[in-house]
């Protein structure tokens, strides 16, 4: 006979999660250890509680392997990225952006001129991922030659590169949340744009100050810039034809082919231009595909920018993501986020109480499962119905939930989108987390929106009448709620 599970109580779900995190934090902080073993070893952590809850040690198995499976497509992009970055390099197409990069760009406009390229990319390509691991990495070897600090580097490039992906209408986040929440993709758009263009515009200016101020380096030294050029030319051809599998890669995503098949679509290109244009054999490239681009120039900037890519580089990014799904599909499986949300739920009272609620729950789901999608999609469910109760629209959740997880996501180093980003531009999230100015903004301008109800929109009296008519006449018996009578041992624990 099967064991009932039991549903965790409020007390129950904080306690795991206080002890998950206290864990995480005595491994890291105390024990030094990497921060994918203590992930990994967190499914032990959470195991008890799991069995605590009726669960037996095979479902719990099964719940970290559903996770995992989540995974699987981004395994098979980051992989891509692996062989992209090394033929890339042997192509010439990094070596060659670098050198036309040190050579004509103002290191006093370079952070700007650096984020605002990867916000153009980034909104007809609708990824930030594909944004970060084409045009990102051609900026940070421009900024590592001309001596800018590389967190201040990292944070342009990344920062500019969630912006499509927040506001573009080809990004998977917000088709994602309006088609859970119901809400025209246009309007919803227009709504975002009304905290995401003013963060932009406030960036860029931050950008443009640090700049002329000369924070974070930026003085170029003539001798090292030149001795950059030469070892770029005595070792690559830098013609045009280099910039051939960037073009490529750029107008496949354009034309909204997946970011897999654009990405390997525009390493066959490099490898032709490898062999043919900088004269690699098919063997050095295989060898360059499975472990990495080799190169030894003897200059300590060039060599670890160059010396990057393969698939063997990925494993460590891969073995992360694997842990931190693991560990999501615990706290997804047992009935542990949801029992934290519902409680959230109760406190809702005004508009206050909804910023404070979707805020709060963007950064738990962000925070503890690896993936975005599990926080767009829990909050997209849960907050629309939330945010109508108080007449507000539920473009109101769209926009709070999009632009509190795409950058929270992305400032954790341990969820797929930081350990990515850490990992394609060679930077920690905790060295660029200070200057990720753009992030910072936008999720102040989300809350003071919230609190004062400026950009917030309403229903009129009649609407609200008109839409709550709607939904009673779209509730059908055949889709009526099912009400779950619980016994007197089950009533125990709930709230």
């Amino acid at each position: 006979m099967e064991k009932v599970k039991q549903a965790p109580t409020i007390r129950f779900a904080i306690a795991s999660i206080v002890t998950l995190v206290l864990f995480i934090v005595f491994c890291l902080s105390i024990l030094k250890i990497p921060t994918v073993i203590a992930l990994l070893f967190s499914w032990l952590i959470l195991a008890p509680f799991a069995l605590k809850l009726g669960y037996t040690a095979k479902e719990i198995e099964e719940s970290v392997y559903d996770m995992i499976k989540v995974g699987a497509g981004l395994f098979a992009l980051l992989l891509a990225i692996g062989c992209m970055v090394a033929i890339w390099v042997s192509a010439g197409t990094i070596p060659a952006i670098i050198y036309w990069g040190i050579t004509l760009i103002n290191p006093q406009f370079f952070l700007l001129i650096a984020f605002i390229i990867c916000v153009l990319i980034s909104i007809p390509t609708g990824t930030n991922w594909g944004t970060i691991s084409t045009i990102g990495i051609a900026m940070m070897g421009i900024g590592l030659g001309m001596g800018i600090n590389p967190g201040l580097v990292a944070a342009a490039v990344a920062t500019g590169s969630i912006v499509g992906d927040i506001i573009s209408p080809v990004s998977d986040t917000p088709l994602l949340t309006t088609t859970l929440s119901r809400v025209d993709i246009i309007k919803h758009l227009k709504h975002t744009a009304r905290t995401v263009i003013p963060s932009v515009i406030l960036t860029s200016i931050i950008y443009i100050i640090l700049g002329f101020m000369n924070i974070g380096g930026g003085n170029v030294d003539i001798q090292a810039t030149e001795g950059i050029s030469a070892e770029l030319t005595k070792h690559f051809n830098l013609g045009l034809w280099t910039l051939v599998p960037l073009v490529v890669a750029i107008t496949l995503l354009i034309l909204k082919q997946s970011a897999v098949s654009s990405i390997l679509i525009s390493c066959v290109f490099g490898l032709f231009v490898a062999i043919f244009y900088q004269g690699y054999s098919i063997s050095e490239l295989g060898s360059f595909l499975q472990n990495g681009f080799t190169i030894e120039t003897g200059h300590e900037v060039l060599d670890p920018i160059l010396n990057a890519g393969g698939i063997s580089s990925m494993m460590s990014l891969v073995a992360m993501i694997v842990s931190a799904l693991g560990m999501g599909g615990i706290l997804k499986g047992t009935g542990i986020l949801n029992r934290l949300v519902e409680s959230l739920s109760h406190v809702i009272k005004s508009k206050v109480g909804l910023t404070n609620v979707t805020f709060i729950g963007t950064s738990v789901f962000s925070s503890l499962v690896a993936v975005n999608y599990f926080s767009l999609v829990m909050n997209s469910t849960l907050m629309g119905p939330l945010y109508k109760k108080l007449k507000y629209r539920p473009e109101n959740a769209t926009r709070a939930i999009t632009t509190f997880t795409n950058p929270i996501s992305m400032m954790v180093p341990w969820t797929s989108n930081g350990v990515f980003i850490a990992a394609t531009l060679g930077v920690p999230i905790l060295t660029m987390l200070p200057f990720m100015f753009f992030n910072f903004i936008l999720i102040v301008l989300e809350i003071l929106s919230g609190y004062t109800g400026i950009g917030l929109a309403k229903y009129t009296d009649e609407e609200y009448k008109n839409m709550l008519e709607e939904e009673k006449e779209e509730l059908t018996p055949t889709k009526e709620l099912t009400r779950i009578e619980l016994t007197p041992t089950e009533e125990l624990n709930t709230i």
